[in-house]
């Protein structure tokens, strides 16, 4: 498809700008902009970049909570034509440096605090290992000596133009997700795979126009009659779940709303206060909204539909949605390498709309494989492999790792084990890789166990996923000790956390003599998650 390679996310926000200048945009708790006040402040940040001498390309950093900053950070920082590292502002020291070494960030956009976590001593501390990192710029008013307050800098730019200075195939964002080197690895997206979705609606085909998504977006305008569509997504913004909703909505001309962090009596009551009409939460998010004893009491009525994504959903949870929440659920599947490539249907049977994660997006390939990557007829489980315009360019720095995941025909292969039916719906039946969600977040056990084994009296040590009716899965570290060590199981904790970002930090430790092995010398997991499930279960009886 012929495209202007003028228009980038940053050119598409600021055509609703001149749309919809009097419109509500984003929301933030009580902080909330219009589109005019939000054009006016993304390009504020994008000149006072330009002035610090931000270079076309060159990397910014951001650690930021959900707020009105993170949302100017991701325009502006695209408009100045540099490259967002989106980093989740609960990591430790560790996991910061990595990412700002790695990424040769020049800026960093940050909060001095995040619950707790000591952002401002971090990055002055980090800064003299770091030649690259250049400017520190705190959100708010205020900051010590070499670091700029945000608000000083918006407002020396305020009222100054900078046209975009980047354009569509130009590298768009870093966004780091752990790997299985043990450490944080970035996925490089272009502003063309983030704005994949939008190029398809310039040039909409029979396909996309008949779609579910399509279909259910008109109805709920329709049903608006010319009122603007509001939606919810308090997921953080540094992670897929959440600016490709947030980028999804702006772009649109409709209201954004999210919130700092979320808690399930937050979420409710921004559902009935703003007369949310779209809910964007992960599985557990929802469950937890569930559980709340006050649940009945919110006015729901507003929402036209709830979106689930970010893990498998059971169908249990997802017929409980549905009916609590009294509106149609769809389930989206997109990983950080790739936005949504498939999406339920609301009209179809009750079988296909909770078992699967219904048919392929309008403009997306998806293919079932087997070990050599030759397509498996419907019926048989592979590995699921996709392919379109919002697929990730591949992993900065890593061409090997690249090589691993994606084919010269810009296959991406996913390590999901998947199955389809005859016709085109998609169940999700497993991992190949030992990857654990939990809460929504993306853990690799490698990079555990590596930090694990500094401890001086770890010997060695396994990191398994088991399931959790609240979190989805929950992290279990069963501990080798070195010969003469006594190792109390708080101790290893103790060990992990400060060190690691706590949703990383074991839920369990288990001492034990020997790990299972093969004759390889492979620990065979699936027996120390299986010991897990029994134990599990052995205490729900008691």
């Amino acid at each position: 498809m012929e495209t202007d390679p003028k228009l980038t996310v940053d050119s598409v926000l600021a055509q609703a700008v001149s749309a919809f200048p009097d419109r509500e945009a984003v929301v933030c708790g009580t902080a909330r902009v219009t589109y005019r006040e939000l054009g006016e402040r993304v390009n504020a940040l994008a000149v006072g970049l330009h002035k610090l001498g931000l270079k076309r390309g060159e990397r910014v950093a951001v650690l930021l909570p959900n707020s009105l900053e993170s949302v100017y950070a991701y325009f502006g920082i695209a408009r100045a034509g540099g490259v967002l590292v989106a980093t989740n502002p609960l990591y430790r020291r560790r996991e910061i440096g990595h990412i700002l070494s790695d990424s040769e960030a020049s800026a960093v956009i940050f909060a001095p605090n995040v619950w707790g976590n000591d952002l401002l001593g971090m990055l002055q501390d980090l800064r003299k290992e770091l030649p690259c990192l250049r400017h520190l710029l705190a959100a708010g008013s205020s900051g010590p000596e070499g670091v700029i307050p945000l608000d000083s800098l918006l407002a020396a730019a305020a009222g100054q133009e900078l046209p975009s200075q980047a354009t569509l195939d130009d590298l768009f964002g870093l966004m780091y997700t752990s790997g299985t080197t043990g450490l944080p690895k970035a996925v490089m997206h272009t502003h063309r795979s983030m704005l994949a979705g939008y190029l398809l609606l310039l040039q909409p085909t029979p396909e996309l126009l008949n779609s579910p998504i399509i279909a259910a977006m008109q109805q709920m305008r329709s049903a608006l009659g010319g009122r603007q569509p509001v939606t919810l997504d308090p997921n953080p913004l540094y992670a897929t779940a959440g600016y490709a909703t947030m980028q999804g909505t702006l772009q649109g001309g409709d209201k954004f709303v999210t919130l700092e962090r979320f808690t399930p009596a937050q979420t409710l009551e921004m559902t009935q206060r703003e007369k949310i009409n779209i809910l964007f939460c992960t599985p557990s998010m929802y469950r937890l909204m569930l559980e709340a004893k006050d649940f009945d009491k919110y006015d729901k009525s507003s929402l036209f539909y709830c979106s689930v994504s970010t893990a498998p959903c059971p169908p249990a949870l997802f017929e409980q949605i549905r009916e609590r929440f009294g509106c149609p659920v769809v389930n989206v599947y997109g990983t950080t390498e790739f936005s949504g490539v498939t999406i339920t249907n609301p009209s179809d049977p009750d079988r296909l709309q909770t078992q699967t994660v219904g048919k392929g997006m309008p403009g997306a390939q998806i293919k079932i494989v087997d070990e050599q990557h030759h397509e498996l007829p419907p019926g048989e489980v592979g590995e699921l492999a996709c392919k379109w315009d919002g697929m990730m360019k591949g992993y900065y720095k890593a061409p090997e790792l690249t090589a691993q995941v994606m084919d010269e025909e810009g296959w991406y292969y996913t390590g999901d084990l998947a199955v389809v039916d005859d016709q085109g719906y998609y169940k999700i039946v497993g991992r190949k890789k030992d990857m654990i969600i939990r809460g929504g977040q993306n853990i690799f056990p490698l990079e555990i166990e590596d930090f694990m084994l500094t401890h001086p009296g770890i010997k060695q040590v396994a990191v398994v996923g088991v399931p959790s009716e609240l979190e989805g899965e929950t992290v279990w570290a069963f501990v080798v000790p070195k010969e003469g060590e006594h190792l109390p199981p708080k101790e290893v904790l103790g060990f992990c956390q400060g060190q690691i970002a706590p949703f990383k930090v074991p839920s369990v430790v288990r001492i034990v003599d020997e790990l299972p092995i093969t004759g390889t010398q492979k620990v065979q997991k699936f027996k120390l998650r299986d010991l897990a499930v029994q134990e599990l279960e052995q205490r729900r009886r008691a």
